[in-house]
């Protein structure tokens, strides 16, 4: 009897150190192709798990417009308008070197080659003691307070080299343009850690790296390795159509991948919670604007017209799939709380209307051959749309828009392209319609307007993805408001903290956006992110954290602070 007593307590024990483990996903790409430099393309990041390696400063709450610190102990500031962050004391990277001020400096510095936004509003971030920095702006911002208290810590070890390198040639006065800064980048774009060297709670184990997951394990020392419930994360490999199996298996616990209705519904007879959670963005069609019928906005509006955005958002994502209503490149959860409802009411909302799409074709010249195709002096018109082919809702909103586009006369061959490929050819300009993304998780509608007039238009989005132009969009327009430059109005539009000016410039950013539809918005995206309540004891569904989204992600969130825990 004391035998079997003894064999049942070590397999309640055995059974309890396996529910210390979390499982996730999120694709990756394996070595050699992927690897550890965090702030270069193709880095084993992922994706949001980068929070559980690289913490970040603090984690915005969506719910009360508050933030929590992470990373940092206090932040705030000063009363000279400039802005401070103190780094909690007593952690370590898994190197076994200190957390400390230093690599606030090192972040700082190293994105800058990187072209990071918040160096739009920086002038230097310069060590006050062990543990604190200033940033000194150009003039306090409380865009560029987030963008501070969001970014991720970067170990002094890994990057201080080239980040003390990159901040004497700045103030030396050498910027972004000159070829000793190019030279840093491309030096930044190029080096190669031997590991990833993390602050978090978890580390990579990079022997465990395989083509099906990832192991993280505890790292003793790092920042929240002392509230986090577990002793270690799984992180699965893949997009939809792989993990599905995996979810729906008991093997991953929850998933942010995009599920079409048919997988979700599968989901829920597995006996798993769906988390329906704004993602303040959606999928817009892209148009490389080299082509001169596609630079012309009357063309975009013709092609909004003829897509039936209900439809589209259905059968990409069921009940998730929301429709675009305002046309403002802006979530309709959010612009509201920045115009007036006089304006809002006076948007174009660009309902489902074929005859309006055929009237403003044939202002542009255009008539429908016997075919049912729009030409003109004899040429069809006939276009490539190309998708990530990984995505199950961008690919399914991909090929309805096709179908729609096809009935009403434009001859579209829609186009699976691997999904990191597909975002490269996009930042190359190597396509002629793409679907990418509309909006951001940001609480700030400037963010939202800088993925198509900066990321999508020659920028990119890491250090040396942004080389081929982009869409090749033009930002100096004119509409009902007059001739403006957009891209400044973005940037304008993201410094400050004077309310009543955001707002203004909000304004003409959402008119001017809707009057000339710069990319076409198709639906916004709410989470269906199964749960598995079985293995995993996480706040209901009504609960405010599910408001958070991007670089505030609730799941990273919660891993660190021990919010969600294994179950009982």
């Amino acid at each position: 009897m004391k035998r079997f007593l003894g064999i049942l307590f070590a397999a309640v024990l055995l059974s309890g150190a396996f529910a210390q483990t979390m499982n996730v996903a999120w694709p990756y790409k394996v070595p050699p192709e992927g690897h550890f430099n965090s702030m270069a393309k193709n880095a084993i990041n992922l994706g949001i798990y980068i929070d559980l390696m690289v913490p970040p400063l603090a984690t915005y709450h969506w719910a009360d417009g508050t933030y929590e610190g992470i990373a940092a102990e206090s932040f705030g500031f000063d009363s000279d308008g400039n802005y401070t962050v103190t780094l909690k004391k007593g952690h370590t990277w898994s190197d076994g070197t200190a957390i400390n001020a230093d690599d606030l400096l090192t972040t700082f510095n190293a994105k800058y080659l990187t072209g990071a936004t918040v160096w739009n509003n920086l002038e230097d971030v310069v060590k006050v003691d062990d543990m604190t920095a200033k940033f000194v702006m150009k003039e306090p911002s409380v865009a560029t307070e987030r963008l501070i208290l969001t970014e991720n810590l970067r170990p002094t070890s890994v990057f201080g080299d080239i980040a003390s390198r990159t901040a004497a040639l700045r103030s030396a006065g050498k910027d972004k343009d000159s070829e000793e800064v190019k030279a840093l980048l491309n030096e930044l774009t190029e080096f190669r850690p031997s590991e990833y060297v993390s602050g978090g709670p978890f580390v990579m184990d990079v022997n465990s790296i395989t083509d099906a997951n990832i192991k993280l394990l505890k790292n003793e020392g790092g920042i929240g390795s002392d509230t986090t419930a577990f002793s270690d994360v799984t992180v699965w490999n893949g997009e939809t159509e792989t993990v599905f199996p995996i979810v729906v298996g008991g093997q991953l616990w929850y998933a942010t991948h995009g599920f079409s209705p048919v997988q979700e519904e599968a989901l829920v007879k597995a006996g798993l919670d769906i988390i329906r959670n704004p993602y303040y963005s959606g999928p817009a069609l892209y148009f490389n604007q080299t082509n001169p019928l596609f630079a012309n906005p009357v063309f975009r509006q013709a092609v909004a017209y003829a897509i039936d955005r209900d439809e589209n958002g259905f059968v990409s994502l069921g009940e998730s799939g929301v429709a675009v209503e305002y046309m403002t490149g802006v979530s309709d959860n959010l612009i509201g709380a920045y115009l007036d409802q006089d304006t809002l009411d006076s948007m174009n909302t660009y309902d489902f209307d074929l005859d309006k799409a055929a009237e403003l074709m044939t202002s542009l010249g255009y008539a429908k051959g016997s075919d049912g195709i729009w030409e003109k002096d004899g040429k069809k018109l006939s276009f490539e749309m190309i998708f990530p082919a990984e995505y199950a809702d961008w690919s399914a909103a991909a090929e309805n828009a096709a179908q729609a586009l096809n009935a009403f006369g434009i001859e579209i061959k829609a186009k699976g392209v691997q999904f990191q490929q597909q975002r490269q050819d996009v930042y190359d300009g190597n396509f002629e319609i793409a679907i990418r993304n509309w909006g951001t998780s940001s609480p700030f509608p400037y963010r939202s307007y800088l993925q198509p007039y900066d990321r999508y238009n020659g920028q990119g989005e890491l250090a040396g993805e942004g080389k081929g132009g982009g869409m090749h969009y033009d930002p100096n327009i004119t509409y009902s408001g007059g001739a403006v430059n957009v891209l400044d109005l973005a940037n304008e539009a993201g410094k400050g903290a004077d309310t009543a000016k955001i707002k203004a410039l909000v304004k003409q950013l959402a008119v001017s956006f809707n009057e000339t539809l710069p990319i076409v918005p198709l639906w916004e995206r709410f989470g269906n992110n199964p749960l598995n309540r079985s293995k995993v004891d996480a706040p209901p569904a009504s609960d405010p954290i599910f408001l958070n989204s991007g670089t505030d992600h609730f799941m990273p969130y919660m891993i660190i602070t021990g919010k969600v825990k294994p179950a009982k």
